[in-house]
């Protein structure tokens, strides 16, 4: 019996070897064609069901991962369309930035000439309803896919302006908003710039930008984490900043290299650009551009060292897409940025937060004291309220009435039960107050100041 089972697994093994030798899917030379054959014999042949959608996605990540290359890849629908929203900023929705409170979704920033600045909404308003979703019981990410969706679709929300008694509601048919992809603002009489992207509002917010910071005398241009983006909005944007006229070398296919050509005049005025280890892409180009012009002063550490180009393709809509690159850049004078980045011209470090001691020792919250109540624990409880500015005096170790008037105000503060007695939610909480936050120092930001008061 046991010789039988052998001699039939070795048969079963010879008849699985035997049909695959001979069953020739195609010839060796037609890559294409033995790509479909292999995929309709695993359809025919496999022992499961599987889809051809499941096989081309296969497929499709196969060959891309084939090319060794980090930035080309296969991309599934959702990945596809998520990569697309972030590199140009463009999405079906509203048009605004929000965070999540307690409270609800506060609106940080409307976006300019969107649906939700013509609706009249505006920073600070707190959306409490999406549809009929409470947004205080979601995530970010939920309460995101519920404002945004198909263009030319309707969203109702209900939201407050300062008061909660000051409700409004509104419905807002969605349309394809751009998010700025820059910032800006006046910093110690300089212009500040900080570019998020290079996505496809980026040219509109650099001329406003510009405009609106005209009267300063130098601007601090902030790439620090900018993944680069669009190379149409690096060229419209990159005259302003850069002189010459060569804003980069592209290396193509069959090792051409060939110039992108500007006509760039420049800022006329002092430039200051703030750079980090994530700072990549279009952003590296224009540093470079900067550099190798001396058209202004680069601060900060070295770039991340991305000097290809993609472009993305769309395979199919329930397929998904492919990000392929299709050239490498260097600086205007030939220096390399793929793999190495770009050194600044002074290298300035970030400073880590400075944690900062309580204003008192924190009281231990196990403590339950009341009025009448003598000791050390009282003298540490009374120099907490003194340091929360919830108490006058000095620590004197009895617990009189000022200490129990101090504790009522905790109290009432956190919505408890106004005894004057202490608990272990009035300690947190006193304590709570006693914590400083950190102090956060831009080190970077404040050499280009330096650098451009010496101008």
């Amino acid at each position: 019996m046991k010789n039988w089972r052998v001699v039939l697994a070795t048969l079963v093994a010879v008849v699985l070897v035997a049909n695959l030798a001979v069953g020739t899917v195609a010839q060796a030379n037609d890559a294409f064609h033995i790509v479909v054959e292999v995929m309709r014999l695993v359809q025919r042949e496999y022992w499961q069901e599987i889809s051809a959608n499941t096989l081309i996605q296969g497929a499709l990540k196969g060959i891309m991962e084939s090319l060794g290359d980090r930035n080309s890849r296969f991309m599934p629908p959702v990945e596809h369309a998520q990569f697309i929203e972030h590199v140009t900023g463009a999405f079906g929705g509203i048009g605004v930035a929000i965070e999540v409170t307690p409270n609800g979704l506060l609106i940080t920033r409307v976006f300019r000439n969107s649906p939700a600045a013509r609706a009249g909404l505006q920073a600070g308003d707190v959306i409490l309803l999406v549809g009929d979703k409470d947004t205080r019981h979601l995530t970010l990410q939920e309460i995101t896919g519920l404002l945004r969706g198909e263009v030319g679709t309707p969203v109702t929300i209900s939201f407050f302006r300062g008061q909660a008694a000051n409700f409004h509601t509104v419905t807002i048919m969605r349309e394809r908003v751009v998010a700025p992809s820059a910032t800006w603002r006046e910093h110690e009489g300089f212009g500040y710039i900080f570019i998020e992207r290079f996505g496809e509002g980026l040219s509109a917010d650099i001329e406003l930008a510009l405009s609106d910071l005209a009267h300063t005398r130098g601007i601090i241009l902030d790439m620090r984490g900018c993944p680069g983006g669009l190379l149409d909005q690096l060229e419209a944007i990159a005259p302003r900043f850069a002189r010459g006229q060569v804003l980069a070398q592209i290396k193509s296919r069959g090792g051409r290299v060939e110039p992108i050509p500007m006509n760039g005049v420049g800022l006329g005025k002092p430039l200051v650009v703030l750079v980090d280890g994530r700072t990549a892409s279009a952003a590296e180009m224009l540093t470079g551009a900067i550099q190798d012009t001396e058209s202004g002063f680069v601060i900060g550490t070295r770039t991340f060292g991305k000097g290809t180009a993609q472009r993305i393709f769309t395979v199919a809509r329930e397929i998904g897409g492919v990000s392929i690159t299709v050239l490498g850049y260097l600086t205007p004078n030939g220096r390399m940025i793929d793999g190495e980045g770009l050194e600044p011209n002074l290298v300035v470090h970030p400073v880590p937060p400075q944690f900062l001691p309580p204003l008192a020792p924190l009281v231990p919250n196990d403590l339950v004291l009341r009025q009448g109540d003598r000791g050390e624990n009282v003298k540490k409880l009374q120099a907490a309220l003194i340091a929360a500015g919830l108490m006058a005096g000095t620590p004197t170790g009895y617990f009189d009435w000022q200490t129990r008037l101090g504790v009522i105000r905790v109290q009432q503060r956190e919505g408890l039960l106004a005894d004057g007695v202490t608990s272990p939610e009035v300690i947190n909480a006193l304590n709570t107050l006693l914590v400083r936050p950190p102090v956060h120092r831009d080190a970077q930001l404040e050499a280009a100041v330096e650098w451009l008061r010496r101008r």
